[in-house]
């Protein structure tokens, strides 16, 4: 399975983020909107976030899903796919199987339960056929009978993108997925603003983009100026980590970003808070 071209906005730096934002809650509506073919104003007034925190099982520590979010109708789960293996689609099937479950409650003998929908942002073509979305359900192979209406996985090839030049996808409209999702693949800023012209709701997803980008190079520049100068032999890998949430903190950079780059907790952050205090 190859791909054309590295996703650079497609990894959980940038699109998992992304998509929990909540200056982008129209931006994930208007998503939702165009997969399920549903009015985006109806998706957005009744779009709520979930915790993401979900329990396959009990012999396995928390798995976080990318971003689950609920509507009137439905629960939603779209997925961030960098990379294709059987551990990954084991895994994001366990989040189906867990969403399913947990609307089932005690006493119940039959539960209303709201269709899951499973949006899987791929880098990859998942079948190998060419196409840009796949949509699977559950049913019968001889008689083609649905089987079950309440679990549908879409599958989005996001690395297709890479081949359609942005000239084309400035002709399409707000409510085409593939314009929704070509912010995704294009780095240069200069074209995602010529695609998306005087779109406010896209100018939010470009600002969170170059804020992303932003964060990134500084947390590089400490990373290298701290380790560079203080040495693993002299002073160890995990005060270096502690010396570069230091100087994050003092520049106000975001505590979950601060946490994902340098690898400390939560609760290592806030005690480093307490000290500087």
């Amino acid at each position: 399975m190859t791909k054309t071209k590295e996703v650079k906005f497609l990894k959980d730096e940038y699109a998992k983020k992304l998509l929990k934002e909540e200056d982008c809650k129209e931006y994930v509506a208007s998503i939702i909107a165009s997969v399920l073919d549903l009015s985006k104003d109806y998706v957005v007034n009744n779009l709520k976030l979930l915790n993401d925190e979900i329990n396959i099982n009990e012999s396995i520590k928390k798995q976080e899903a990318d971003a689950v979010y609920s509507t009137n109708e439905h629960i939603v789960n779209i997925e961030i796919n960098y990379n294709n293996s059987l551990e990954l689609q084991t895994k994001n099937t366990g989040y189906i199987a867990q969403l399913y479950l947990t609307q089932i409650k005690p006493g119940e003998n039959y539960p209303k339960i709201k269709p899951i929908i499973q949006i899987n942002l791929n880098n990859y073509d998942i079948f190998n056929k060419g196409e840009f979305i796949y949509h699977s359900i559950i049913m019968d192979t001889k008689y083609h009978m649905i089987r079950n209406k309440n679990i549908e996985i879409f599958d989005i090839n996001i690395d297709l993108l890479n081949e359609i030049d942005y000239n084309e996808i400035e002709k399409l409209n707000e409510r085409d997925l593939r314009w929704l999702l070509y912010i995704f693949v294009c780095e240069d800023k200069k074209a995602r603003e010529k695609v998306y012209g005087e779109s406010e709701m896209m100018k939010k997803v470009n600002d969170k983009i170059d804020n992303y980008q932003a964060f990134l190079n500084q947390w590089l520049y400490y990373d290298k100026e701290y380790l560079d100068n203080c040495g693993f032999e002299e002073i160890g890998r995990q005060k270096a980590k502690k010396e570069t949430a230091k100087k994050m903190l003092e520049d106000h950079l975001d505590i979950d970003l601060i946490t994902k780059y340098t690898g400390l907790t939560l609760n290592q952050i806030e005690n480093i808070k307490k000290e500087e205090n």
